[in-house]
């Protein structure tokens, strides 16, 4: 009975503490939806890359495609990342086509929620669908490798860009292109709970029940690079830009060239140019401005695109990391909101200044018209002309009568620039 005990007492505590890890565990969850584009390329590196604290990632996916650059830098952190990563196309009626596709194939565990569709995956170029061998055969030996990995049907995975094939969940799990269908994420950690699967490291056996999902927020530049990587929004920044510019140029002085130029470092930034050399030099044109502001008198547009411009700047520079050992992610995150709120305040302050300045010339302007009595500073004869001196202000009067120097006069009216006086009797 001793040595029962002894052995209760060594193996109870190794089991509390296997089955609290097993129930307190984390996955977290990084959502991947709409147009793919740097900013949601940027958003999933960040997160997997400091990932190796959870038992799993879970990527959701819903999105009809986007830049192949970007795919491609999701694909390698997907298969860089610290812990199994399950792909799910998520929420029910969602889809993952073409670049999405993609994405579900590098994941090392994938399901599909109900009435969801993956495929259409044959690249675009241009606007149309390209039929270009070197393009083609690219991807077709992408998707494949990654059918191939993780041990899926590489030949039906190859029909998603060959014919833009189309899946939904049952079809997909009975051609091997996914491992699992799940109503929501937490069916989805039960189902894949123990299930071995197979990564570039080797084989891996996911634990996942009872873990608790922790979402992922996009930092402000990601969000902003996501915005900009839109292509309508790119567009119309560019567009509006160089008619802003030029007009501004036309006609100096209302601030629509400073506008201008803004709008079309942003639309280069969404349209693939480096977002860091945008964020410098947005940040350096609007130091510029505010220099230029200070040296001038007033505040008007200079120094309101002085702030919008040096704002937008450091909230693009502040998420970029030399080497992620060196800047914590927390304090990133606290810069940029910090930079948000005192552009946002210093924006604000502006704004008002503008608003009071604007009001005060297009008011009326009142003029003061002195009423009462003075002093006459010379002698005016009747009909005559002279000085008087009233509410510390000199006045020419013509005088009703004769008024010496020295004494009280009654303003009778005024006529023009000159007052009528009298002795005061």
């Amino acid at each position: 009975m001793r040595s029962l005990a002894a052995i209760l007492l060594l193996v109870l505590p190794a089991a509390i503490f296997q089955w609290a890890s097993a129930t307190d565990g984390k996955v977290l969850w990084i959502e991947v939806s709409g147009y793919i584009s740097p900013g949601i390329a940027e958003h999933v590196e960040e997160h997997i890359s400091q990932a190796s604290s959870y038992s799993a990632v879970l990527i959701t996916i819903d999105t009809y495609g986007g830049l192949a650059d970007s795919m491609l830098r999701i694909i390698e952190a997907i298969q860089n990342s610290p812990v199994p990563v399950i792909g799910y196309v998520y929420p029910a009626g969602g889809k993952a086509l073409s670049a999405g596709s993609f994405i579900l194939m590098a994941t090392d565990y994938a399901a599909m929620a109900p009435g969801t569709l993956i495929g259409s995956a044959q690249p675009v170029v241009g606007g149309t669908p390209t039929t270009d061998p070197k393009i083609l055969n690219f991807f077709i030996s992408k998707m494949r490798s990654l059918a191939e990995i993780h041990g899926r049907n590489a030949d039906e995975a190859e029909k998603l860009i060959t014919e833009n094939k189309n899946f939904n969940p049952e079809s997909a799990l009975a051609a091997g292109l996914i491992e699992a269908v799940a109503s929501d994420p937490e069916e989805l950690l039960r189902i894949a709970d123990g299930v071995e699967v197979k990564t570039l490291r080797g084989a891996v056996r996911l634990q996942t029940s009872g873990h608790i999902l922790e979402r992922s927020g996009m930092s402000l530049r990601s969000m902003a690079v996501s915005t900009l990587s839109d292509p309508l929004i790119s567009g119309l920044l560019l567009t509006v830009g160089i008619i802003a510019l030029v007009g501004g140029l036309l006609s100096p002085g209302w601030g629509a060239e400073i506008a201008g130029g803004i709008m079309i470092l942003l639309g280069l930034a969404g349209q693939g140019f480096d977002i860091n050399i945008v964020g410098a030099i947005l940040a350096l044109v609007g130091a510029a401005l505010l220099v230029f502001e200070l040296a001038t008198p007033g505040f008007g547009a200079a120094g309101l695109g002085g702030v919008i411009s040096t704002s937008l700047g450091l909230i693009l520079l502040a998420g970029y990391r030399p080497s992620t050992s060196f800047i914590a992610p927390g304090w990133l995150i606290q810069l940029q909101t910090a930079i948000t709120i005192i552009g946002i305040g210093a924006a604000a302050v502006i704004l008002f200044l503008v608003y009071k300045a604007l009001k005060a010339r297009t008011r009326e302007p009142v003029s003061w018209e002195p009423r009462g009595y003075g002093r006459s500073l010379d002698d005016i004869p009747a009909g005559g002309d002279g000085y008087v001196f009233v509410s510390g202000e000199y006045w020419r009067a013509r005088a009703l009568k004769d008024v010496k120097a020295g004494s009280r006069v009654r303003i009778v009216e005024k006529k023009g620039s000159v007052l009528v006086v009298e002795p005061s009797d």
